[in-house]
């Protein structure tokens, strides 16, 4: 929720739909239910006991539940000269002051940034996702028009700090400036329980689309602007092998994504 506006892509409850667009909803459902179990596929997701390889620390803002990360940390698991990922989630500009401050080695965050005059490198794009309460009148088509959410409640979560950036993104996102947005101190799944609830509508990022909420549909925005650009920043100073290594992995599968 995007960093959180809700930046962690999170899926729910379908509204109910009738004709092409319920039936393509309900394809895009799931194909996102097949996603949430897809470690049965991608091999085992979690940390060796004892992993005695050298640690790397890597900070996130947005979800491992499908997509780019988790493809790239199976694969740094998988590869036995990769290093040991330690995880630390925040905000994206908690991040890059993380990652210059040398307390992360490498992190990954959305949107153009002030980078810290760290080295940065955008690697991949998610498209942008409408979270609303089941039945919401936003859930009836298949995709979101994003202009319709110019007159919701914009939730967010997060303590403010990023208020001013994430309201850019979002007037950018569905074409003028919402209506209402609203900072919510709380986790970014606790913000899916309020939308859930009818408190308002969120925006997030189609990596949470492997993740169930129960009670909030899960709709793509239509539109030129709904996708987002995600960068690796770290210190160009940094010369650990196993950060190479896995900016070397990360710019692999960029291009088989091409």
């Amino acid at each position: 929720m995007l960093g959180s506006l809700m930046w962690t892509p999170w899926i729910a409850g379908r509204a109910a739909l009738g004709g092409k667009a319920g039936a393509k909803a309900e394809t895009g459902a799931l194909e996102r239910a097949a996603a949430a179990f897809a470690y049965r596929e991608t091999g085992n997701p979690f940390p060796v006991a004892n992993d005695a390889r050298p640690p790397l620390r890597v900070g996130l803002c947005s979800s491992l539940s499908c997509g780019f990360l988790r493809e790239l940390v199976v694969g740094v698991r998988a590869d036995p000269d990769g290093p040991r990922l330690e995880f630390h989630d925040g905000a994206p500009e908690d991040l890059i002051k993380a990652a210059s401050y040398g307390a992360i080695d490498l992190a990954f965050v959305h949107g153009a940034r002030d980078w810290w005059r760290l080295a940065h490198e955008e690697l991949w794009r998610e498209r942008l996702m409408l979270l609303a309460p089941e039945g919401h009148p936003l859930t009836r088509e298949a995709e979101a028009d994003p202009r319709a959410l110019q007159g919701e409640t914009l939730l967010v979560a997060g303590d403010g700090a990023e208020l001013d950036f994430q309201t850019a993104l979002l007037t950018r996102a569905i074409g003028s400036a919402p209506a209402d947005v609203r900072a919510v101190a709380v986790e970014r799944e606790t913000l899916a329980d309020l939308v859930s609830l009818g408190d308002g509508v969120a925006i997030t990022t189609a990596s949470s689309g492997g993740t169930f909420h129960p009670g909030v549909a899960f709709r793509p925005l239509s539109g030129p602007a709904a996708s987002i650009p995600f960068h690796a920043v770290w210190r160009a100073s940094n010369c650990d092998g196993g950060l190479a290594g896995v900016l070397e992995m990360a710019r692999a599968i960029a291009a088989a994504r091409e």
